[in-house]
């Protein structure tokens, strides 16, 4: 979500069919993995919509948020994962990890806290150690990029991260300081990510028929989603408390976990076989994700705090306007105007005052100690 890298297309007959248009260049952006995060996020904003109208409580809207986040942050994270295979905490890299995720993360805590000072008309609080609602994904991204040289050095990462996944939430005190719940739960997914390789990448784009698989795979999500929607909260997915806050007992809940993470994996999975491979209408929206993940919860607090939900949201059929007003919202914020207003709170030019040009990356400082 967070990094802009550039990617030179595949090379081969068997690539170009994946290519962009005749008069592209090697050298310009693969649309792919942009096209993915433009899916994504706006999967992120629809799933925020239906939260805060309310209108996930009937047996609709609970099915559609169940089959979003039974999949979606999952594969958010993957990519990033796969974006962070390069990450060796070089200067310039440390300086794109402030900038792009704590500097914001830290503003737009101060913005969320004012918000909810302004609607409930509670007392200001300096909060930063609890990720105020969508937020902490960023908190977990930096981690996880920070930890990503201990990861690659690893002789099985999968292994060890689904291990952590599986462990941690045994601790009763696991919960959302500094979001370390999912930083260990959600963990699997962003090494799956940092384990695959571009040929792996190449072998998926090329698959035969693989939009048809993708789109199979995500509808039959969707039909076990409407069967299971009574027995199956949302909530399961969110992947940030301890078992001891879930309906299982230990052994169920371990046997739950596993079955949570096996589904992201699919979901991702079906999710990239499913994406475009040209330029499309998604790739404005998958290279402006950030902005739009920054500023769509700011949108959404007005109805998130409402005294009185609105009476229209109980009908069976609200979330579909609601959806509707979900996908409106993101294109709204994938603006261009809307990116450039707001790249001081998103992504502020601070880097050269935080970290300095020669200071020396991991090989440098390991061969000084």
């Amino acid at each position: 979500m967070t990094d802009a890298v550039p990617r030179r297309q595949p090379s081969g007959a068997a690539a170009r069919g994946a290519a962009a248009p005749a008069n592209s260049t090697t050298s310009e952006r693969d649309p792919f993995l942009d096209n993915a995060r433009g899916i994504l996020i706006m999967l992120v904003v629809v799933g925020h919509t239906l939260e805060c109208f309310e209108g996930a409580s009937g047996w609709l809207g609970e099915s559609i948020r169940i089959w979003i986040y039974s999949f979606h942050m999952a594969a958010f994270i993957a990519i990033s994962g796969f974006l962070s295979r390069s990450y060796r905490n070089e200067p310039r890299q440390v300086r794109r990890l402030l900038t792009a995720m704590l500097v914001p993360y830290l503003i737009f805590q101060l913005l969320h806290e004012a918000g909810k000072t302004l609607l409930l008309g509670q007392e200001f609080r300096l909060e930063f150690v609890t990720s105020a609602w969508t937020l902490w994904f960023l908190l977990a991204l930096l981690m996880w990029r920070l930890v990503t040289p201990v990861l690659r050095s690893l002789r099985h990462p999968l292994v060890f991260a689904v291990a952590l996944a599986v462990i941690t939430p045994l601790d009763q005190h696991l919960d959302s300081t500094f979001s370390l719940g999912r930083f260990f739960q959600m963990m699997p997914f962003f090494v799956l990510g940092l384990v695959a390789t571009p040929a792996m990448l190449h072998r998926l784009k090329t698959l035969p028929h693989r939009e048809l698989i993708g789109a199979a795979i995500l509808a039959l999500a969707m039909v076990v989603s409407l069967a299971t929607h009574e027995k199956l909260s949302v909530d399961r997915f969110f992947l940030r408390g301890s078992y001891a806050e879930g309906p299982y007992d230990t052994w169920l809940a371990i046997v739950v976990q596993l079955l949570v993470l096996g589904a992201g994996a699919l979901g991702t999975l079906a999710l990239l076989l499913a994406t475009p491979l040209r330029r499309t209408l998604w790739t404005d929206l998958g290279t402006r994700s950030l902005t739009i993940y920054l500023l769509h919860p700011l949108v959404l607090l007005p109805i998130r705090y409402l005294d009185e939900p609105l009476s229209w949201v109980e009908a069976w059929w609200s979330p579909i306007p609601l959806i509707a007003i979900g996908l409106a919202l993101t294109a709204v914020l994938s603006r261009g105007p809307v990116t450039t207003l707001t790249s001081w709170l998103t992504d502020p030019p601070i880097g050269r005052f935080l970290v300095r040009e020669g200071a020396p990356g991991v090989k440098d400082a390991g061969r000084r100690t």
